[in-house]
This record gives C-alpha cells, structure tokens and sequence, in this order.
C-alpha cells in the first residue's frame, strides 16, 4: 500500500513537471509572438510595414492563444478529484465540543473540518461560520454544545473518481469553498480554494470565485 502511495505521488510529481515546462514553453512563446506584433506595429507607424503585416501578426498570437486555451481545457477534463486534492484530510469527531473544532481550525489554519463518526464515515462539516452563527450568535456555550449538533442540512462531497467539471458543479451548487472526497464511502482528502487555484486557468477559476465567492 505504501508503494502504491509512493508510485502515486512519483506520477503526481512528474505529470506537473511537465505541465510546468509547458507552461514555461509557452509563456516564452507568447513574450516572442508579443515583441513580433510590437515590432511589426513600430514599423508600420513608421511606413516600413504594412497593416496587413501587423494583421497577421496579431492573428498568429490569437491563434496561438487559442491553442493554448483548448490545451489546457482538454487536460482540465482529464482531471479526476484524486489527482488534484490534498490527502491526510483532518476530521474532528462527532462527539467533540465546538470548542474543540474552534481550536482544532485555528491550529490547522482552515476555516471549516469534516465531522466523522465512530464508524470512520463522513456525517457532516462544521465551518467558522456555523460555530458563530449557530452556536455562540444563539447564546450557546461552545464548550458544551456537540459539533454533531451543527452537522445538519444536504453534506456535499464528491467521489475521488470524479472529473473535474463535477468538483467544480458540486463546489459552486452548494456554495462551498472545501469539498470532502469520499473513496469506499471514507474520507480520503479535501478539495479546496488553493488547489483549484493550481490547476485550472484563469478564466475557470475567475468563473469559480464568481460563482462562489461573490454570492457567499
């Protein structure tokens, strides 16, 4: 199993290695394709270069970044929840006190934890926001209440086989900017802001941050 894990991660490592290089490939070609149209734009001010040249200049860097959009939207739809979440999820027990899942958010430094049972299942997430508004904005002392007591309404996670474009439908459906992935029924990651961030284009990420953020 441990092997597994290790030979997942090698593939995990390399595949960004490559998606990096491109990356670095064609960001030097934009900068060439970008000076191209600069230059052939001087020299048509100047009368050595004609419009149909600076034309066709900027229609090669359209077509260039066309390209370059649809090669990263068919790798996007590759994409599984397993590929891009980050393991190790940590859960906070059913049973344990607000208290509890307040400081247990603060020593992680995120803002919401997956609530799980005795039977090791997923039964719900608790977030900063239900601890103040659920709990203390009620008048109820953090330290007694039960975070079970605030896993209530519809629990929206995803299955580690899932693509990516239903990550992103499940995550902007229900408003949430942590997504637990589930595999045999257990958890076995979370989904959140920072690692959509590191893998989808700034067009699908700006669509995200509307879609979520601005309506939240």
């Amino acid at each position: 199993m441990a092997f597994d894990k290790m030979k997942e991660s090698a593939k995990r490592g390399l595949a960004a290695g490559r998606a990096r290089a491109d990356d670095t490939r064609a960001q030097r070609q934009r900068s060439k394709l970008l000076q191209e149209l600069g230059e052939a734009t001087y020299a048509e001010h100047t009368g050595k270069a004609t419009q149909e040249a600076v034309a066709g200049k900027a229609r090669v860097l359209d077509e260039f970044e066309q390209a370059i959009r649809e090669k990263a939207s068919a790798r996007l739809e590759h994409r599984r929840a397993k590929d891009i979440m980050h393991r190790g999820a940590e859960c906070v027990d059913e049973n344990e006190t607000v208290t509890t899942a307040a400081r247990k958010m603060r020593e992680l430094g995120v803002g919401s934890l997956p609530i799980c049972g005795a039977d090791d299942r997923l039964h719900g997430i608790v977030t900063d926001r239900d601890i103040v508004v659920r709990c203390i904005a009620e008048g109820q002392e953090p330290s007694q209440v039960k975070v079970r007591d605030l896993a209530q309404g519809p629990l929206a996670w995803v299955d580690a086989g899932a693509e990516l474009g239903e990550v992103l439908r499940q995550m902007e459906d229900h408003q949430v900017k942590r997504l637990p992935v589930l595999e045999n029924r257990r958890l076995v990651g979370m989904i959140s802001e920072c690692d959509l961030a590191s893998n989808l284009d700034e067009h699908r990420l700006a669509e995200f941050v509307e879609k979520v953020y601005a309506r939240s």
